[in-house]
């Protein structure tokens, strides 16, 4: 990058594997040690776990060359690609071709005037049921739509790109090759639907965390069962949730109004995350999430907050690999403060920097992470999301 700034896009995505580059005997442990090295300081490259039980392939072989036709790999925010029930498990010339988010907050809010909790919680999932296979039956509706679509529409992506796709004649459909994509069922808020439920959510009680698991094991195991009904590839998203975790909180404020720990923020928390203000270690924050990540196969991540400057620290960015590989996560990163003076290029970690110490310039970048990508401004984020920011906090390491 031009002056040695932070490249903010596309993201950088480190594939982590034993036996090739992540133990100090690996051949190549001296790159993963510059990728820790390189994180610390630029935030990127994210981390992509091969070794989590759902990410590995038995066609896989570390001496063959081309190895990474079965392996996973994930869009810089969290969608991800590698299970196939139409052919090859790969995530070469295949994508994600749409998904749909579910509100579990406001179906857990429409059960709290029911007083006993079993019968609550039981009426949640017969909403739960009833919404995802709307949320289904939209996914395969929007499907049959974009399979009109003829493979002359996109001469690239439909002669070389997919696979199958260099079987088409231009005036074919593109319908058997895209249903090789898969189509994702997302959640945002399970904290919040958690606290609607029972009253604590899944960083504050076991209770809650076994609920939690349940509620998204139910995603799971319904969307296999779409897969069956209608014959395309659905799977859970931890959706990012930009935008829809501030739109579906204001509009539920509006009708039901403040209700403490659910809907007295500006956003639902971003999907299986624990909330951003909830204090926890980093192993603790792993913990929890963890086991979420095999159940939502079509895309999650683990966010780490650091306090200060990890630039001389690249041992910080490995202890958070090192958590991924012990508790079987899929993919993450770590945030922390890095601020540039966009004159003299000057750097440093101190969030309240507003003129550079340097060249007295107050032309200053201050890099922060929404979802998945970096930006030196939040002057276009939304309020839910600026919200969330301030209440982000650290977990120590």
């Amino acid at each position: 990058m031009g002056n040695g700034s932070t490249a903010i896009f596309p993201i950088q995505i480190w594939k982590k594997k034993r036996g090739v580059n992540y133990l100090p005997g690996d051949r190549n442990y001296d790159l993963y040690q510059m990728a820790c090295k390189v994180t610390a300081k630029r935030f990127f490259p994210n981390y992509l776990n091969l070794d989590a039980t759902y990410n590995q392939c038995d066609k896989w072989k570390a001496d063959d060359p081309k190895r990474y036709e079965y392996e996973v790999a994930t869009m810089g925010c969290r969608t991800r690609v590698f299970e196939n029930r139409f052919g090859k498990k790969t995530s070469i010339g295949r994508g994600n071709l749409s998904f749909t988010s579910v509100n579990i907050v406001r179906l857990a809010i429409e059960c709290m005037s029911i007083e006993n909790k079993e019968e609550r919680i039981a009426k949640f999932f017969e909403k739960l049921d009833a919404t995802l296979a709307i949320a289904a039956k939209q996914l395969h509706e929007r499907f049959n739509f974009q399979k009109t679509a003829l493979a002359k529409q996109f001469p690239l992506l439909m002669s070389r790109l997919w696979i199958g796709s260099e079987k088409l004649k231009p005036n074919d459909t593109i319908e058997s090759v895209i249903n090789q994509g898969t189509l994702g069922v997302g959640f945002i808020g399970l904290a919040e639907c958690l606290k609607a439920l029972i009253g604590k959510h899944h960083g504050e009680s076991e209770e809650a965390q076994q609920l939690g698991l349940k509620i998204v094991t139910f995603m799971r195991d319904k969307c296999n069962d779409f897969s069956e009904q209608y014959s395309h590839g659905y799977a859970v998203l931890a959706t990012p949730a930009e935008g829809l975790s501030g739109s579906f909180t204001r509009r539920d404020k509006k009708e039901f109004g403040i209700i403490p720990g659910v809907t007295d923020r500006e956003y639902y928390t971003n999907s299986s995350h624990v909330p951003v203000y909830f204090k926890c270690t980093a192993i603790e924050k792993a913990k929890i999430e963890a086991p979420y990540h095999d159940l939502e196969r079509a895309g999650h991540i683990f966010y780490v907050e650091i306090d200060g400057d990890a630039t001389h620290n690249p041992d910080v960015v490995a202890s958070v690999v090192d958590m991924m590989d012990k508790y079987n996560m899929g993919y993450g990163s770590i945030n922390h403060n890095r601020n540039r003076c966009m004159d003299c290029g000057y750097e440093n970690a101190d969030k309240e920097m507003t003129k550079c110490p340097k060249c007295g310039s107050e032309n200053i970048d201050k890099l922060q992470r929404i979802t998945g990508y970096l930006v030196g401004t939040t002057d276009r984020w939304n309020r839910a999301k600026l919200s969330e920011l301030n209440d982000r906090t650290t977990h120590s390491l």
